[in-house]
């Protein structure tokens, strides 16, 4: 029986090899995922930096205190001669500051009355917008203790409440925000690593009639399954390790300091995160195989295949939507747990010891029902030769 298991993986893994176009299938797409989601970032970083710097405030009136201010915080002030609301309101421009039309006499303690104009349905105005607003309540903070000083008082009787705030999280967990996708696209070449080889094991050699003479041989079918399962495993995992390998490549390449953040993904977190993608790669060549069986031809395989690489984008989304609610139960349900660990992993933060240990005690059942499904489809005349 071993002699017949170890002759199905070594001719199941021959054909792979020989198929260039299940090839291509297989490790162009983790390429394709790892280069646009480089330059996804490094385009998101171009415009937090260019944002930044190149902030323009088109204003209206006289506030010669307040407008310098604001130029030597680095915001461009450009007069506007028209009507600001209206070049607001028809996005000619993306915001404004009204002040007094005539300069204010020296010595006037009065509020200096300023409006600030926005269109709120702008997506593009929500990051220069905040940081207007906040160097116009620093502008008055400063004025007002400035006032209360000339007057013999403490600039603290203008603040009876004094508001700290203290970010606790390390520069690496910030960087949480940005790799978010990252798990999911992990999940996914896991999930579509093999599907291509799959289909042709299982409907491309039924289309061929190559399965049949296969059968001939007086070797359980079982045998026969686990032999492509075996196959279809370690050509899922030559994906997932080049979706690592380049993975770890744009992360220490990408200029995350620039936005703040630190991304070190070391060794040992991408051998967790390995040891993590090889259950997902078991459940997926085994679903895989048995969808293939099924299949009357190898378009058909792939397209009922295709199914399955869906599967890790509910994880994903229930995980965005409620990212602070999580339960150790989670663990044991296929791709939600893996999920949350790969997630914890690429911060640099610690994975319970106990959550492997969940992940192959939760793929072992799913995978087995799979194989005996396949297996003893393959005894059927209807599905060797309908």
């Amino acid at each position: 029986m071993w002699r017949t298991l170890k002759a199905v993986f070594y001719k199941e893994l021959i054909d792979a090899v020989r198929d260039k176009r299940a090839l291509r299938l297989a490790f162009l797409p983790p390429i394709y995922m790892v280069v646009f989601f480089s330059l996804g970032i490094g385009f998101a970083i171009h415009l937090q930096k260019e944002g930044n710097s190149n902030i323009q405030l088109h204003v209206t009136g006289h506030a010669p205190e307040l407008v310098a201010w604001l130029e030597e915080n680095q915001i461009v002030v450009k007069p506007h001669a028209g009507d600001l609301y209206h070049a607001v309101a028809t996005g000619e421009l993306d915001m404004g500051l009204t002040m007094p039309a005539e300069p204010r006499a020296a010595g006037v303690k009065a509020p200096l009355p300023v409006t600030l104009v926005y269109n709120a349905a702008n997506q593009n105005v929500h990051g220069p917008l905040g940081r207007v607003r906040n160097l116009i309540y620093q502008y008055s903070s400063r004025n007002a203790a400035i006032n209360v000083m000339a007057r013999g008082l403490s600039p603290e009787l203008i603040s009876p409440v004094s508001i700290r705030e203290t970010n606790v999280a390390s520069e690496q967990q910030m960087g949480g925000l940005i790799l978010a996708g990252v798990p999911l696209l992990l999940l996914m070449s896991a999930m579509m690593g093999s599907m291509g080889f799959s289909a042709d094991m299982t409907a491309g050699e039924r289309e061929r009639r190559s399965l049949e003479p296969l059968l001939i041989n007086p070797t359980p079918s079982s045998v026969i399954i686990v032999g492509k399962w075996l196959a279809a495993v370690c050509l899922t995992l030559s994906v997932v390790v080049l979706t690592l390998l380049l993975m770890s490549i744009a992360l220490a390449l990408l200029p995350f300091n620039e936005m703040g953040f630190r991304v070190e993904v070391g060794v040992s977190a991408i051998l967790a995160i390995f040891w993590a993608l090889l259950p997902v790669a078991m459940i997926a060549a085994a679903l895989q195989l048995a969808l293939g069986i099924l299949s009357r031809s190898f378009k058909d395989a792939q397209t009922y295949m295709s199914l399955l690489v869906l599967l890790p984008m509910i994880p994903f989304f229930i995980v965005m939507t409620s990212p602070g609610i999580f339960s150790s139960w989670q663990l044991w349900v296929p791709l939600l747990g893996h999920q949350s660990v790969l997630k914890a992993l690429l911060l640099g933060e610690g994975a319970p010891a106990w959550a492997f240990s969940a992940f192959w005690l939760s793929a072992l059942p799913i995978v087995a029902a799979a194989l005996w499904f396949a297996g003893r489809q393959l005894r059927r005349a209807k599905i060797i030769y309908g």
